[in-house]
């Protein structure tokens, strides 16, 4: 007998979005399945609300998303937030004095957009070049005239994430232990390169449980899927957790099932096996 399962919460780049950043056909028409018996779809991301895809948000029933790892979750049928708990501007530029001399990309997410600076903006497409990636980079950024410091000494708003691109596994090792004695800061790791400051006490399972309390749906009712370090904390929260085939050695240890792989419909795979009735 299959498990009562009420809620799909979902990560996006590696388990619902496949290499080329679709959903399958397969996937379609399995997540299309799920919401006919009755089963809640929840994105929950480390992208930021702008960075949801027209394919995700075009999904029939989406209402909640989870984005910016859980520190923002918003009800997209009634277009209001129902939690926001982000970096001030004080606590972001303690972060950029304390990573001064790494070389890597910097860019500030504020009410879903990703400012940077030229040079940075350029290295970005270079990086990306020839991606499915690039398209979704580009339309979420914009170029600061100076930079990310200048911007957050200016403007108080509240601020997502930082997520900092760097050139290595090493010198992303490196930065976050350059950073681990700020206070009121929390790290994702989206990327074996890559590094996003977040708010403390904030993570992609945090958010979830919050949604959850908010719907009055159980734990042990949420399947939950990941492929990322970031996706641990989801998996964690849920009653049932899956890891792709394409995720980390961390994260399949971590999950109860590992699937097939983004590319291989292996969130269509999970809920054959998990929710779908025959």
């Amino acid at each position: 007998m299959k498990p009562n399962i009420r809620l799909l919460a979902l990560d996006l780049d590696g388990t619902l979005l496949n290499e080329e950043k679709h959903i399958t056909p397969r996937t379609l028409a399995a997540l299309e399945q799920a919401r006919e018996q009755g089963v809640l779809l929840v994105p929950v991301t480390g992208r930021p609300a702008q960075g949801l895809p027209q394919a995700v948000l075009d999904l029939p029933g989406l209402r909640y998303a989870v984005t910016s790892n859980g520190a923002t979750i918003r009800d997209l049928q009634e277009d209001r937030f129902l939690l926001e708990k982000h970096l001030t501007p004080a606590a972001c530029l303690a972060v950029l004095a304390r990573c001064a001399d790494f070389d890597m990309i910097r860019q500030v997410f504020r009410e879903g957009v990703g400012y940077l600076s030229q040079t940075d903006y350029d290295t970005l497409k270079a990086r990306y070049a020839g991606t499915a990636m690039l398209a979704y980079h580009l339309s979420t950024r914009k170029i600061l005239p100076g930079t990310v410091e200048e911007f957050l000494t200016q403007d108080e708003r509240p601020v997502e994430e930082l997520f900092f691109l760097t050139d290595s596994t090493d010198t992303k090792a490196r930065l976050r232990a350059a950073l681990a004695d700020l206070p009121d800061i929390g790290f994702a790791d989206p990327f074996p390169n890559d590094l996003e400051v977040i708010a403390g006490g904030i993570d992609k399972g945090i958010g979830l449980r919050f949604l959850l309390d908010h719907l009055g749906i159980d734990a042990g009712e949420v399947l939950a899927m990941g492929d990322g370090g970031s996706d641990l904390p989801l998996l964690q929260a849920a009653g049932i957790g899956v890891a792709m085939a394409n995720a980390t050695a961390e994260v399949k240890a971590a999950a109860d099932y590992i699937t097939t792989s983004c590319d291989e419909d292996g969130v269509a795979v999970a809920l054959e096996k998990f929710v779908l009735h025959p």
